[in-house]
This record gives C-alpha cells, sequence and structure tokens, in this order.
C-alpha cells in the first residue's frame, strides 16, 4: 500500500443535509476561496517536499456545494504536474448535488481524482439517518466510476436493526467495498437494546458472507485478529504529522475532528495548546494501552476527544461495542476456516482466543 501524507483542505462548513448523527455544528457558514486554496498548497507542498506522494482532501461541510472551487484548483494542480506518480486528488460527498455536469467531469479525471460516497445502507436506513435522500443518490454511478473505493456507511442505534439488510443491499447495487463505523459523538445515545440489536446484525452478516463466499466481507468482518497482544502501545494514527488540516483561514489543525468544522472555536484552538502530535507517548492510555485489544481496536483520537476530552481515553460505549465486534469476528472466521478446512486458520484463532481468556 501507498502511504501518502494528506492535506486536508476545509473548503466549506456548510452542508445541504441534517443527518441524525452529525457532529458538526451547523452555525458557521464559512468557505475557503480559489486563491487561499492554491496558496495553502503551494506553502503546505513546498514543506512537504517531494519525497512522499501527498493526497489532497477537500473536505466540508458538503464539498460538492464547492465545485467550482475543486474542479478549478484540481486542473491548476495538474497544469503544474500534481497527477504526476502517486499523488492523488479526494474528496468525500453525500452525493445529493452530483449533476451531469459533475459526473461528466469527474467521468474524464476518474483516475486521478476519486469521490467517496457516504451512504447509510437501504432505503430505510439512509432516509433515517440522512435527511429522506436516498432518491437523490446515484448509486450506480459512484459503484461503476470507481469500483475499487469503499462506500463509506454509518450506523445509528436507529438504523442497526436493519444493518445487514443495509449491506447486502449495498453489496446488490454494485458495491465491493464496504467501510462501516458505528455513529458517535453528543447527539448520538446507544443503549443496551440497541448494542443488542448490533450483536444480532453482526451474525446474521456472517450467515450471509459464509453463503456467499465470493463477496468481500465489509470493514467491521475484516478485523487482523492475528494483532490481537501483538503491539505495543504508540500513537497509530498521523494526524498533525503525515496528515494535517486547513481551515478557510490558513490554521492548522491535526484533522478534521480538531478543526472548527467539528468542535467549537475554542476547544479546536485548546487542542493545539494540549498536544504535541509528535510526541507519541502523549497519545498512549495508561487503562487502554494494557488491554490485549489495544492492537486491534481503532483509535480515533480526534473522536475520542470530542466524545470524553482526552485523546488517550475512548468512550465507555467504544469499549462495549468492539469487545462486541470482537467477539463476532472470531465465531465469523473461525466459521470460515473451518468451512474451507483450514487447520492452520483454526489453530491460530484458537491460540488468540486462549490468550484472551
Amino acid at each position: 500500500m501507498i502511504k501518502r501524507k494528506s492535506i486536508m483542505l476545509l473548503i466549506t462548513y456548510k452542508c445541504n443535509l441534517h443527518c441524525s448523527y452529525c457532529y458538526e455544528p451547523k452555525i458557521q457558514n464559512f468557505k475557503m476561496s480559489v486563491s487561499k486554496a492554491k496558496l495553502l498548497i503551494s506553502e503546505y507542498l513546498n514543506r512537504f517536499g517531494k519525497t512522499s506522494p501527498v493526497e489532497i482532501q477537500f473536505m466540508g461541510g458538503e464539498p460538492l456545494l464547492e465545485f467550482s472551487l475543486i474542479k478549478e484548483v484540481s486542473e491548476w494542480l495538474w497544469d503544474n504536474g500534481f497527477d504526476k506518480g502517486d499523488n492523488m486528488l479526494f474528496a468525500p460527498t453525500n452525493g445529493t448535488l452530483l449533476n451531469d455536469e459533475m459526473k461528466e467531469w469527474f467521468v474524464s479525471n476518474k483516475k486521478r481524482f476519486t469521490l467517496g460516497l457516504s451512504f447509510d445502507g437501504d432505503q430505510v436506513m439512509q432516509n433515517t439517518n440522512r435527511s429522506d435522500s436516498y432518491h437523490k443518490v446515484d448509486l450506480k454511478f459512484f459503484a461503476a466510476t470507481w469500483p475499487e473505493q469503499s462506500v463509506k456507511m454509518t450506523i445509528s442505534p436507529s438504523t442497526v436493526s436493519h444493518l445487514a439488510e443495509g449491506v447486502s443491499f449495498l453489496h446488490a447495487t454494485g458495491f465491493r467495498y464496504i467501510s462501516a463505523d458505528l455513529a458517535m459523538g453528543p447527539s448520538v445515545h446507544w443503549n443496551k437494546d440497541s448494542l443488542l440489536e448490533y450483536k444480532y446484525a453482526l451474525r446474521k452478516l456472517s450467515d450471509y458472507y459464509l453463503e456467499n463466499p465470493d463477496i468481500i466481507p465489509f470493514s467491521m468482518l475484516r478485523l487482523n485478529l492475528s494483532d490481537v497482544g501483538t503491539a505495543k502501545p504508540s500513537k497509530t494514527c498521523g494526524c498533525g504529522e503525515d496528515l494535517i488540516c486547513i481551515d478557510w483561514t490558513g490554521k492548522e489543525y491535526a484533522c478534521h475532528l480538531f478543526s472548527p468544522v467539528s468542535l467549537p472555536v475554542d476547544k479546536a484552538n485548546e487542542s493545539n495548546l494540549l498536544y504535541d502530535f509528535h510526541n507519541h507517548q502523549q497519545f498512549v492510555s495508561s487503562i487502554c494501552g494494557k488491554c490485549l485489544l489495544y492492537n486491534l481496536c481503532s483509535h480515533c483520537y480526534g473522536m475520542n476527544y470530542l466524545c470524553t476530552g482526552d485523546v488517550t481515553q475512548s468512550s465507555a460505549f467504544h469499549c462495549k461495542a468492539f469487545k462486541i465486534l470482537f467477539v463476532a469476528n472470531v465465531h465469523f472466521q473461525m466459521r470460515k476456516a473451518m468451512n474451507n478446512n483450514d487447520v492452520r486458520t483454526l489453530s491460530r484463532i484458537n491460540q488468540i482466543v486462549s490468550l484472551i481468556k
């Protein structure tokens, strides 16, 4: 896998949807100018040098609200040789604003610009989470134009009971890869019942993938169990180092989750004062660092900061949910190994289980 340095440009704080789980405050309508975007990109490309390829991400809000900026800045970069080597351009999108003009431009540039779709499953899930927007998105366009790109799916307490149906729907629509996360943040409230629904849904999806072995399992059922107990705790994300985020004024943050697009301005600014993102020991939890699942568990420092105010401390919910996910992966991967008469994998998983016990 190519390791790239990443520049996140917050080109707009505005969004046309009101997702039920969104943690981005809807109080700002700032946007970046084309001239500012070019100036910042030039500055940071010079800082990174030419030793590593770079990915520039146009972030929001909803980036396609500023399609004219994306188009002009991208073509300026390509005119200056940015598309040589392994450099990449990327933007996430909810897909609802994509029109024929945009489609034509993205198709003609699909090898040097990737558009990543966020879409939450079947019609029930999408409409529940994302402002009744199911019929506003051309799913087949995304699946056909970037077949190697994952569709990003967010699961809320209100939609978790439809998770298995949502995942199978996205596969049937043409998406080979599905990246899924549980909704988290101040506006999201999971309870025992919704976590139990999560457990049942993972079991149903295990059955689905075992019955359809040619389909690549979605991200939640692809944990690398070999990582159990192997990690020496350290910073597991490049935020603030290989990845930086720049707002419309040119102010730098470790990633978008530490920026004013996700946090109140004072808390976003405080993160730059509290943490030295080059000091990896600041990001190791005295509690989590002792867990045998530490290297397997996702460590989103920005989400930790958003939910608990401490980059090292995951929420209690995150810990409970991940243990459910770990057990589901053990069961799924054991059943898969048994179906394939894979004695070696079975033995390895049994050794992992014995470590946890």
